[in-house]
């Protein structure tokens, strides 16, 4: 089952920035590269991550920092 720090890694990857340079507390406003683009880009990837399954997650799209993507994520039980 993927973890916290395999979010963080696919929203790295997704935003094109460094690795490590993300946290729990990044989130749209501090996060430069974390604009509409990249927050549609996000989200594609984590539905591709989990095979569809982020796409059914009514208020993923409005998780507007990691944190919040992850606690989602946790909650719909696709990390632990």
């Amino acid at each position: 089952m993927k973890q916290e720090k395999d979010v963080i890694l696919l929203i790295e990857d997704a935003l094109e920035v460094r690795r490590g340079s993300l946290s729990i507390e990044s989130n749209m406003n501090n996060t430069e590269q974390w604009d509409s683009l990249g927050h549609l880009s996000i989200l594609s990837s984590l539905d591709r991550l989990f095979d569809g399954r982020v796409a059914s997650i009514s208020n993923i799209a409005q998780a507007d920092s990691v944190g919040k993507i992850v606690d989602i994520l946790s909650q719909n039980k696709l990390i632990e």
